[in-house]
């Protein structure tokens, strides 16, 4: 078929299904007096009619509609099978308004009727003018279709996510990459979710409101950066750009955009500036250790030097002699404790530190480091406890205890100096696979903030030249180097201007008592007829409470601080004739513990203690296989029926 712009001077390519030759003529007349150079085929019955179609391609279907055994409707069949795209019109003598209007509704272009022929020219342009307009919209509508297709595969290839919203921020169209980004499909995304839908629900409200002020101002931006929530849960950043979109007649539809995910590069970014803050912080910390090396030693350098001069004067008493000389013997001691201080950071960052490892009893050995703790105790008129769990006099540890040592007079020496009175508690205790020992004081306690940087090298709290505190800033640097040598690990809680507590654990394999003790110990114990108490409690106050109970009922009592360690006791000390269970503890809760050691203790009585006392906890821990429950505070007489009832 041609353009309609070129018909002038063009065949027309006719097909006639006409049994009338004075109308083919009159068709043929009509036509070429409109201007049309007729390229005609006529055929007269169905048979030719169908083959022509399919042989042919035709401009326009001119079709009688009564033919000998056939009409009009049977052509209009068959011109919709073979080529519906062809113009048809029905030339008839006799088609009532009714016919004319159903062949119409069935496909027909047009109808004439043969009283009125001049009618054909202008039906047939009509008809034309129609079909090169269908040609045209549809070959619009494929190349937009292509157009589309083309655009989607190219979104879908891209990294970035392109998206198109209405005007009220419902999603109308999204790439495939949204899967990829946010865990969401195309599907769950077009017509069921907002562009706001997926900001993480702190900015949310915030991050909506901006967007909405942009669409009210129909205005186009560039790199807004929204965090957003992934399907998964975790969070996605973007940086999103767009532009409004317009209809035919300039109204406002919505909004097409782009987005990128940012993440590894703002976390980048981040790290560098947490980098840069790191840099700049050591550097602070080096300037200040720097003045700090300079201080701890000239300042006992200042005072041996300066008393040393003083000793050679002969004027001098004999008790101003001992004076000077305690004075340069503290100064010494001091340099040389700074000094070892900083040979032994060199050696732990320089991989140089040996460890020497061998058996030793703990108690023994914890029993020589308090000797040394109380002289430094007493010189501030400061209390020094001591915890030592009962059943640990042949307990032995194969460590290095040297490295133990320095580890523990580094606690304990932080411990005096940032303590102005009260008591200083240390000890250990046995817990599943490891000793931990612990140093607690009253002291000045530490910040929150700072917790975190304590165990830094060079960091101190105070870094000022005006802090009231000697000493080389590296002793916790020294003591977390030493645990990490050993295997184990070193923490810290604290509270400003309540105390801290350090404690570290040391990796052992298993506590090995000698038989032989505890037989006699088990003898001992049958002769003075005092039961032990395990104390399985977490809070430090619910034990010297239950603590001192034990003492006015004098009973014997060791500690657990979890159900683990209780566990654990239990099996290593057959002596326990009764445990004390608290029910919320960490690491393992008392039920837990409770079912595992009447696993192999069945006989050994459990009375469960709790702060709650809640209605039913009693047939709750019961059922759990306690063999009694007691509520907290708990009262003397009540426990000491318990112990006359399972003791």
């Amino acid at each position: 078929m041609f353009d309609r712009n070129e018909i002038a001077g063009k065949c027309l390519k006719v097909i006639a299904l006409e049994d009338s030759q004075f109308d083919l003529e009159l068709i043929q007349e009509l036509l070429t007096n409109a201007g049309y150079i007729l390229n005609l085929t006529h055929v007269q019955n169905e048979s030719g009619f169908s083959s022509a179609l399919q042989e042919n391609c035709f401009d326009i279907i001119l079709s009688d509609f009564n033919l000998p055994g056939f009409d009009a409707f049977g052509s209009l069949r068959i011109r919709n099978e073979i080529c519906p795209e062809v113009p048809f019109i029905c030339i008839s003598g006799s088609i009532g308004e009714e016919t004319a209007i159903e062949l119409l509704k069935l496909g027909a272009d047009d109808y004439v009727l043969k009283d009125r022929p001049e009618r054909l020219p202008f039906a047939v342009k009509r008809a034309m003018d129609e079909a090169f307009e269908k040609i045209a919209l549809q070959k619009a509508a494929n190349e937009l279709q292509q157009s589309k297709i083309r655009f989607e595969q190219v979104a879908d290839d891209a990294q970035e996510w392109i998206w198109e919203v209405d005007e009220r921020g419902l999603y109308t169209y999204a790439s495939q990459v949204v899967m990829s980004l946010l865990g969401y499909s195309a599907v769950e995304l077009i017509g069921k979710k907002y562009f706001y839908d997926f900001f993480i629900p702190e900015k949310k409200e915030e991050l909506r409101d901006a967007a909405f002020e942009v669409f009210a101002r129909r205005e186009s931006f560039r790199h807004f950066q929204n965090p957003n929530i992934h399907k998964d849960g975790h969070v996605v950043i973007l940086t999103t750009s767009g532009s409004p979109i317009f209809d035919y007649n300039g109204n406002f539809i919505g909004y097409r955009g782009v987005d990128t995910d940012i993440t590894e590069r703002t976390k980048m970014l981040e790290d560098l500036v947490l980098a840069k803050e790191k840099a700049e912080e050591s550097d602070k910390l080096k300037t200040a250790f720097i003045n700090n090396i300079s201080h701890e030693i000239r300042t006992p350098l200042n005072s041996i030097l300066g008393f040393g001069q003083f000793l050679v004067e002969s004027e001098l008493t004999i008790d101003e002699r001992k004076e000077y000389f305690n004075i340069i013997q503290i100064s010494s001691n001091r340099l040389i404790n700074t000094v070892s201080d900083y040979i032994d950071i060199a050696r732990i960052v320089s991989g140089t530190m040996e460890v020497h490892q061998k058996d030793f009893l703990i108690q023994a050995f914890f029993n020589g480091i308090l000797d040394v703790a109380k002289q430094r105790c007493n010189e501030k008129k400061i209390d020094l406890e001591a915890y030592i769990p009962q059943g640990t006099t042949e307990l032995t540890l194969h460590s290095d205890h040297e490295i133990i040592r320095k580890i523990f007079q580094i606690l304990l020496d932080n411990a005096v100096k940032f303590s102005k009175q009260g008591v200083i508690t240390c000890g250990y205790m046995v817990i599943p696979g490891f000793i931990e020992f612990f140093v607690h004081d009253k002291g000045c306690g530490i910040a929150s903030d700072k917790l975190e940087k304590i165990f830094y090298m060079f960091y101190q709290e105070d870094l000022s030249i005006t802090r009231g505190y000697e000493g080389s800033g590296l002793g916790l640097t020294i003591a977390k180097g030493l645990v990490d040598l050993l295997g184990g690990d070193i923490r810290v809680t604290s509270e400003k201007e309540k105390g801290s507590t350090f404690s570290f654990t040391i990796p052992y394999l298993k506590p090995t008592l000698s038989e032989k003790s505890s037989q006699a110990k088990a003898k001992s114990s049958a002769k003075k007829n005092k039961p032990l108490v395990l104390i399985a409690e977490d809070e430090e106050s619910n034990f010297l409470y239950i603590e001192v109970l034990m003492k006015i009922i004098g009973c014997d009592y060791i500690h657990a601080n979890d159900g683990a360690e209780a566990v654990e006791m239990c099996k290593q000390n057959d002596s326990i004739s009764l445990v004390l269970m608290d029910i919320k503890m960490p690491i393992m809760n008392g039920l837990e513990a409770t079912q595992l050691i009447h696993g192999f203790r069945p006989d050994l009585p459990i009375i469960a203690t709790t702060a709650y006392a809640q209605t039913g906890d009693e047939h709750r821990f019961l059922n759990a296989g306690c063999n009694g429950y007691l509520a907290k505070p708990l009262k003397k007489d009540d426990l000491l029926g318990v112990l006359q009832k399972y003791t």
